[in-house]
């Protein structure tokens, strides 16, 4: 059963890649991000929003993360403090 699904999960993240890559293909024309202090390469549009989205996802899944052990770390204090009341 394990087999099964790291096979559809390197189909799903294979169908992701591929839908990544067409919509960069498809979205060619140059762009040049201005940041702040530095002055990003020139490349294209969809490799802009391919890279922003990825920033975006990974900058959602820390932050997520980081509330998961909040709540990780507050559920255990409160589980020992219930054993030690007993």
């Amino acid at each position: 059963m394990r087999g099964i699904w790291l096979f559809i999960k390197f189909f799903l993240v294979l169908a992701v890649a591929m839908i990544g890559a067409f919509f960069a293909l498809e979205n060619s024309q140059p762009l040049g991000v201005s940041f702040i202090f530095i002055e990003g390469p020139t490349i294209s549009a969809g490799v802009w929003l391919l890279v922003f989205f990825a920033v975006g996802t990974l900058l959602g899944m820390l932050a997520s993360s980081a509330m998961v052990l909040s709540s990780r770390r507050k559920l255990t204090s409160v589980t020992k403090e219930g054993f030690t009341k007993k």
